[in-house]
């Protein structure tokens, strides 16, 4: 996971009269079910039928999210391929379904298969300056385990520990369904793991050569597979080979 600075504009979509209505109508009902039930009045929950799945939400994920998977930072070519995932599940908040701050982009399997209740203490928020997602995780590629680890680097931060515990279960599975379901996933890791790999080795024989054109390329090439923007970040840039490049190849 990577840090993120959501845009401070709703998007217009999620501005709907119809949808602003609900919202209104929610908290009527809501406020309605907490009067004495003598003084209580005869409402049904309301429903919406307007969707938040809309182009300018999509846009909005393609411009903050770098078209990313917020949990597992899978790449896709635009936001519109993932599925809209509400941070505070709608069981549990249906007031916060078309809040912006809410609304995440996820790969369809990791969505389907974080649980749809929210752990007691809760899971970092990328988008929350106050969960440094980039520092509270460590990382740890096991390929001939063919399995990606996480922990929490503050044993006492429980959101930090439910936020390695969930991404362990998205990464590797924890049933025989889930692994072979999240396969695709490491295997796209190890895809790039090892192509990162080939690049630093690449560049250092370049270096020694003093080969500039080759040096040059591979260096470029380096800055694009660690940066932010690109997929699976924060798991390429724990690798130790990845740590011992200078830091202007970070953005």
């Amino acid at each position: 996971m990577i840090n993120i600075t959501r845009s401070e504009k709703v998007p217009d979509s999620l501005n709907k009269p119809a949808i602003r209505q609900h919202l209104d109508d929610l908290d009527a009902y809501h406020y309605n079910q907490q009067l004495p039930p003598a003084e209580q009045h005869s409402l049904k929950k309301p429903e919406c039928a307007q969707s938040y799945r809309n182009a300018d939400l999509f846009e909005a994920f393609d411009e903050c999210f770098f078209s990313k998977c917020y949990l597992t930072e899978k790449a896709f070519v635009t936001s519109y391929s993932m599925d809209v995932e509400h941070f505070v599940p709608r069981n549990e908040r249906p007031d916060l379904t078309y809040k912006w701050e809410n609304l995440y982009p996820a790969d369809h399997d990791a969505n389907m298969i974080k649980p749809w209740k929210t752990p007691s203490g809760g899971y970092l928020d990328p988008c929350d300056l106050q969960d440094d997602v980039e520092k509270e995780l460590l990382y740890f590629l096991d390929f001939e385990g063919n399995k990606v680890n996480f922990k929490a680097r503050d044993r006492t931060n429980e959101k930090a520990i439910n936020t390695a515990k969930l991404l362990q279960k998205l990464h590797n599975g924890d049933s025989g369904d889930s692994k072979q379901k999240t396969l695709e996933l490491r295997n796209a890791i190890k895809t790039k793991y090892v192509e990162v790999l080939n690049t630093i080795i690449r560049w250092r024989k370049a270096c020694q050569e003093q080969n500039q054109e080759e040096e040059f390329k591979n260096e470029c090439l380096l800055k694009g597979y660690l940066s932010r923007e690109s997929a699976f970040t924060m798991i390429m840039r724990s690798v130790d080979a990845v740590k011992d490049l200078p830091s202007d190849f970070f953005d």
